[in-house]
């Protein structure tokens, strides 16, 4: 009966619109509207033969979810017309309409509007047209069009323009003659161009960043999106660097049947630099016949510097090591088998390669034995290591573990005994000791009891006491023969002391005769369940020096560190969070990680203190607060004290309003080996319902500031 497509529904859902006067309303989904049934109310009726009606003084018509009201309304029935004049209202579950004249055409869903004001309730879009015409129930055209998202009366930023045409097959809009104001002022003036009116992409440019810092100078990027097909389409983002020059990055995304991926790639000539410089990223994925999931990563960078100079950039990976692999792997009758080929590019010229892996085949399965309760891990793999001028070979390792886990609401029990046979076929090992055999039996029994009591009747509190026992038995066995291909020494942590091996990988199992004893206490809402405080200390006791190591030290002490774990959350919105590992025998702390955070609504407070001897020690102070209605300060400090300069420093500035806002930022921070500091400045426009100019700060935000979420 209605128009059904008057106007671009565009969904803006995760704007925020907080700050407008006129709140954004929602379609309703639980209401069953009937579509077939036509309602009159007026003042006044007259009808002829029951096929024409005329209505007027407050008059109206209404079907399904669609009204119009309106001085005067001549409805024919029969031919599915309808004509109204004076003070017209239309309104349905997203928008609502005035207009002085109106003539619709329920048969080829065509009609007109005279004198339209309009809005968009989901969108906050309200606007005006002296004609709306719409050809039938996909195109429509608006003369004179001027829409906002602002409240009204407060025409922060508007477009305007002499033609609007919207074509919902397509999901098109076109403007023509189109001028941006802020504050009745024209700011931009384009003769044509297109829009999304649906949640369909569409080629077009995307917002602008600007940005400016020590190191490269003015930074202005112009993406360009290009909707290639349905399933594939490219970004082309050229960024011009005052220092530099012009990079040109591409992204293309691509889906095809049982396929997807992205390709990333970046050239620059760099004047500072003074060479070419590129990165390459390409990231697949494919679902096989047989249930084969693949995955293919190839990344390769010019030189080492790159990743940190262009760490903005999106799939640039600031590390060590850039990964390449391949990797294929299936679930056939409950065995998982996995075949992977991996490479590395060395990013950090310090660090020693990783080992190449060609290939590595893995096949494992778990038993269960219901009737007697007894489980089997059964884990297999073969890999083939190669590196230059390093030891390379082939790497057999089967490991059989069979475990009888006994547990309940207030106790569990888990005797384990493993068996693992290594086998080794080498080239260029020292001693000429190229063909190695390993067999071990590796033996443990984990258990915990779970005591609780009433510790407050009055708040509904309980308190758990949890004792945990940890028993480790593995033999030594002179492993220095051995090269190590993928194994280092495990960090120590509460949670290390209760695993079967000190060593990750599998060229080094650790002699162990330990027992580890942990103690954990618990309060608990017991309404909720939620968590107020844990406490965790927790150390392991050798009867024997450790004597398997990675070179030639022998482990003497007779007791390990001493690791602790503490979460509080004295309210609601504060938490602290304590993890430590002392040193009993020469009395300090080996590792401290404190963190104190603190958040209501919009106000965010984080304190954290990180310190790993001879290696790291770190401050951040970081914080989000509203200053007023509109306005909200943030700020950051991270401090390596080991090194004496600035981590990374922010603080900045964001304005709210309805429609609009603003946000800039000021950056410090040095490089990862801290030898040169860099300083940036941020800014970022926003016209919300219509674009956004600048660098993303709220992602640089979330990334440098614990806790951080963006209001939009």
């Amino acid at each position: 009966m209605l128009l059904c497509c008057l106007l671009p529904i565009t969904s803006f859902a995760a704007t925020d619109w907080s700050q407008c006067t006129v709140p954004v309303i929602q379609p309703r989904q639980d209401v069953n509207y009937d579509l077939f049934v036509t309602e009159i109310e007026a003042d006044h009726l007259s009808t002829l033969d029951r096929q024409y009606y005329q209505l007027s003084g407050d008059a109206s018509l209404i079907r399904g979810d669609q009204t119009i009201r309106a001085d005067q309304i001549d409805y024919f029935k029969d031919l599915q017309q309808i004509r109204a004049q004076g003070n017209i209202l239309y309104a349905d579950d997203r928008y609502q309409i005035l207009a002085q004249q109106v003539e619709l055409d329920d048969q080829d869903r065509s009609g007109s509007f005279s004198g339209t004001s309009f809005q968009l309730y989901q969108n906050h879009i309200r606007g005006s047209a002296t004609e709306i015409q719409q050809f039938d129930a996909d195109n429509s055209l608006l003369y004179d069009v001027s829409y906002t998202t602002c409240d009204p009366g407060q025409n922060t930023w508007s477009i305007n323009a002499n033609r609007l045409r919207l074509n919902q097959q397509t999901g098109q809009g076109t403007a023509y003659h189109a001028v941006l104001r802020v504050k009745d002022i024209p700011v931009f003036y384009s003769p044509w161009f297109m829009f999304p009116i649906t949640s369909d992409r569409m080629s077009g440019f995307l917002p602008p960043a600007l940005s400016s810092s020590d190191r490269d100078g003015t930074y202005l990027s112009l993406p360009w999106y290009w909707n290639q097909a349905v399933n594939y389409d490219m970004t082309i983002i050229p960024i011009w660097y005052s220092r530099r020059g012009i990079q040109l990055n591409t992204e293309n995304r691509y889906l095809f049947d049982g396929h997807q991926g992205t390709l990333n790639l970046s050239w620059l000539d760099d004047d500072l630099y003074d060479d070419e410089r590129w990165f390459r990223h390409w990231s697949h994925q494919s679902q096989l016949p047989l249930d084969i999931q693949t995955t293919l990563l190839i990344q390769r960078v010019s030189d080492e510097d790159f990743p940190d100079d262009f760490e903005h950039l999106d799939a640039v990976n600031d590390a060590d090591y850039l990964q390449s692999k391949l990797q294929m792997s299936t679930t056939i009758g409950g065995w998982s088998t996995s075949l992977l080929l991996e490479e590395y590019q060395t990013i950090n010229l310090d660090k020693t390669p990783p080992y190449r892996r060609d290939p590595q085949l893995s096949v494992e399965r778990l038993f269960s034995f219901a009737d007697s309760g007894f489980e089997l891990d059964w884990r297999n793999e073969w890999v083939s290591f190669d590196q230059e001028d390093s030891i390379t070979g082939d790497r057999l390792h089967i490991s059989t573990a069979f475990s009888y886990p006994l547990e309940d609401t207030w106790y569990f029990l888990y005797p384990s005994l493993q068996l693992d046979y290594t086998e080794y076929a080498l080239d260029n090992n020292s001693n000429d000791i190229n063909d190695i055999e390993r067999s071990l039996p590796l033996f443990s029994v984990d258990s915990g009891l779970i005591f609780e009591r009433l510790a407050s009747a009055e708040h509904n509190l309980i308190q758990t006491l949890e004792p945990r026992l940890f028993l480790l038995y593995v033999p030594f066995e002179d492993q220095q023969d051995i090269p190590d291909f993928d194994t280092a020494l495990l960090s120590d942590s509460y949670a290390n002391l209760f695993i079967n091996n000190r060593f990750s990988g599998v060229d080094r199992i650790g002699d162990a005769r330990q027992l580890s004893f942990g103690l954990t206490t618990r309060v608990l809402d017991q309404t909720s369940s939620d968590e107020i405080f844990s406490a965790s200390i927790g150390q392991a006791f050798y009867a024997e020096d450790r004597e398997v190591s990675l070179g030639n030290s022998v482990d003497e002490r007779d007791k390990s560190n001493l690791m602790t774990l503490l979460s509080y959350r004295p309210y609601p919105n504060w938490t602290l969070q304590l993890a430590s590992v002392y040193d009993q025998e020469e009395s300090e702390s080996k590792q401290t990680d404190i963190t104190i955070r603190q958040r209501a609504d919009d106000q965010l407070l984080n304190l954290e203190y990180h310190f790993r001897e001879n290696s790291l020690e770190q401050s951040t102070l970081s914080l989000v607060y509203p200053l007023a209605a509109n306005w909200t300060g943030f700020a950051k400090r991270q401090y390596s004290i080991l090194n004496q300069k600035p981590v990374q420093n922010l603080v900045g500035l964001s304005y709210e309003g309805c429609c609009w806002g603003l946000q800039l930022l000021y950056e410090k921070a040095s490089d990862k080996d801290f030898e040169e500091v860099d300083r940036t400045i941020y800014l970022q426009l926003t016209f919300k319902g219509l674009t956004s100019a600048g660098r993303d700060i709220d992602a640089i935000l979330e990334d440098g500031i614990l806790g951080y979420q963006s209001r939009n």
